[in-house]
């Protein structure tokens, strides 16, 4: 699971709650300056929630807040559902899909930021950190950089060569490393994956 994780790219993972549903266009309102400040591409989805409160159930149709998408980042998501939880588009998007709520799964938002580098995962974290303090509750991060937690930048930095020096490795073996004759897909992967570690080392 580790190295599916390290493969994938460094990523941003959070989740928490709209402290008040009138609060909704303030936020929007400031995640837009920041996304204009730092000429980032930005959607707004709906900008006030029904009757300007919390729904019990769920309007499987809208989804209220915005989402930013700072250069070669995957979307990265300050939306939430009519109950005022934060879910990202995809989640949404699945949810709409399968036309059922897994709770374990909506409310999980992340964004992967490993190809925009370092000093916008800084950023990102930066207006996470602003933005829960002042509209959210109940707000979790689990940041793979390491600097939600440590505000170290220089480990920050280290953390994304780590991450990239693997990718390259991992492409690199993919190339290098053939599969055996009868060797099934797993077993190929999970000895491609020692010799990359190995080699790392």
């Amino acid at each position: 699971m580790i190295i599916t994780y390290k493969i994938m790219g460094l990523t941003i993972h959070y989740k928490g709650e709209l402290k008040n549903a009138s609060d909704l266009k303030s936020l929007i309102d400031t995640v837009k300056d920041v996304a204009k400040a730092e000429k980032w591409d930005y959607f707004v989805f709906e900008e006030q929630f029904e009757n300007n409160s919390f729904s019990e159930i769920i309007d499987k149709e809208n989804l209220f807040g915005i989402m930013i998408s700072p250069p070669k980042c995957d979307p990265f998501c300050i939306s939430f559902l009519s109950n005022g939880k934060m879910s990202g588009i995809i989640n949404f998007n699945v949810m709409q899909k399968e036309g059922e709520i897994n709770e374990d799964l909506i409310y999980a938002v992340f964004s992967k930021t490993q190809y925009s580098g370092y000093e916008n995962h800084k950023k990102l974290i930066l207006l996470l950190d602003h933005i829960s303090i002042k509209y959210l509750k109940s707000f979790e991060c689990i940041d793979e950089g390491y600097y939600w937690e440590t505000r170290d930048e220089d480990l920050l930095k280290k953390t994304f060569e780590k991450y990239t020096n693997l990718i390259d490795s991992f492409t690199s073996s993919i190339e290098m490393i053939t599969i055996n004759e009868g060797e099934n897909l797993e077993d190929y992967l999970t000895r491609m994956a020692e010799i990359t570690n190995k080699n790392l080392k």
